[in-house]
């Protein structure tokens, strides 16, 4: 066992931070999930309930992040650096509010036929949200490291995909679209489907260095 094991172990702990995190996972997964599904439909007709139903979800993220902020406010000794706590609750909830950002999105811009690369892009969300919802139950007791680091380079894979499909997805819209507004509307759409991915990513990378630090 490390001298950091053998510290954390000794110092006292407010799980309650742990429960605060997997519930924020738990609600960004659960989310994307549906996302993806109603994107599936393809149907218009949905995107106004589906803006009201994400706008749930991004209240509950919101919550949970409040809540971690005024709890660590509370508290003497974290469990894990307070930074760390900060910036992993912090971008859960960007996941969130980048993918309600699309939702309103398609509402507002009167949508009326999703494209391939939103689905595609929405699916590795939904792995890389389900990579993150391991990794936050992990780090209660970080018992598991090698697996951890595996899950970790599998959401920076996920990234990666995603980078690319934006990229193609950016090249094929300027050379297709002929409608500028319509080349406006999708290219802020898929740029907020990067950009959680960025967030996805960036929960990773603090979970990796929370084990540096702690395991």
């Amino acid at each position: 066992m490390s001298l950091n094991a053998i510290v954390r172990w000794f110092k006292p702990k407010e799980m309650l931070f742990f429960d605060l995190l997997e519930r924020s996972a738990d609600n960004l997964c659960e989310s994307v999930k549906f996302f993806h599904g109603q994107l599936t439909l393809n149907d218009p007709a949905r995107w106004d309930d589906l803006r009201r139903q994400m706008k749930s979800f991004e209240h509950i993220g919101d919550d949970i992040n409040r809540e971690v902020i005024d709890r660590l406010d509370q508290t003497f000794v974290a469990p894990i650096e307070r930074d760390d706590i900060l910036q992993l609750s912090g971008a859960l909830d960007d996941v969130l509010d980048r993918v309600d950002a699309v939702s309103e999105k398609l509402v507002l811009y009167r949508v009326e036929q999703i494209k391939p690369c939103a689905l595609e892009i929405t699916n590795l969300l939904i792995d890389g949200a389900s990579e993150l919802m391991f990794l936050m139950r992990s780090l209660r007791s970080m018992d598991n490291v090698k697996e951890m680091r595996s899950r970790i380079r599998q959401v920076q894979k996920m990234e990666a995909q995603v980078d690319a499909l934006y990229n193609a997805s950016m090249g094929n819209l300027f050379a297709t679209t002929t409608d500028a507004i319509e080349l406006i509307k999708w290219k802020e759409i898929i740029k907020e489907l990067e950009d959680a991915s960025d967030s996805i990513a960036l929960v990773a990378k603090v979970v990796g260095s929370t084990i540096t630090k702690n395991a």
